[in-house]
């Protein structure tokens, strides 16, 4: 077996902590961060097209791009609908936040935490799972703004953010009851 020098790498290599930093000092200065493993969409959403209300196929050689012409029954109700329905970045916010409970783990640890205030040792041994898997859960809760935390001394104790989440749990039980009969 031959023993020889090792290999050193340049002090500019790009495996240096130096280099390291420098990268992710520049993802971040250039707006890339990511929160939970998604691009944060904060550009303003575009207003939303009305469609014409009128029955018309649209020529050949048309610009798609245009809001397509639409047979409507009773024009007043679909314009009283859009007026009603919220901006699509809104409906994108609302459908995060409702896919973040997607899970029935999640949603075993939000009526945990909504009867009690508990570390994540304790969530552990409700849930069964372990605790790496939990403070990632727990953290992710935390990030969607379902819960809030609370530091005594090393422990970090989580509890539900809004009262509204039990209702809203509380209403998820009752809608799959109702679907079972």
């Amino acid at each position: 077996m031959r023993m020889g020098k090792a290999k050193v790498r340049p002090k500019g290599g790009i495996f240096t902590k130096r280099r390291r930093i420098k990268t992710c000092a520049h993802f971040i200065s250039r707006g890339n961060v990511a929160s939970m493993g998604k691009k944060d969409r904060e550009k303003p959403a575009p207003a939303r097209p009305r469609p014409r209300l009128k029955a018309k196929k649209r020529p050949p050689g048309a610009d798609r791009a245009a809001p397509k012409e639409i047979a409507v029954f009773d024009p007043d109700a679909v314009e009283k609908v859009l007026d009603r329905l919220p901006p699509k970045d809104e409906l994108g916010r609302a459908a995060d936040r409702i896919s973040g409970l997607a899970s029935a783990s999640r949603l075993e640890a939000m009526i945990a935490l909504s009867t009690a205030e508990l570390c994540v040792g304790d969530v552990s041994a409700v849930l069964g799972l372990s605790m790496s898997a939990t403070s990632t859960m727990l953290k992710q809760l935390r990030a969607l703004g379902f819960v809030s935390t609370r530091h005594a001394g090393k422990q970090t104790y989580y509890r539900a953010e809004d009262p509204r989440v039990a209702q809203l749990l509380a209403l998820a039980r009752q809608l799959e009851d109702a679907v079972a009969h």
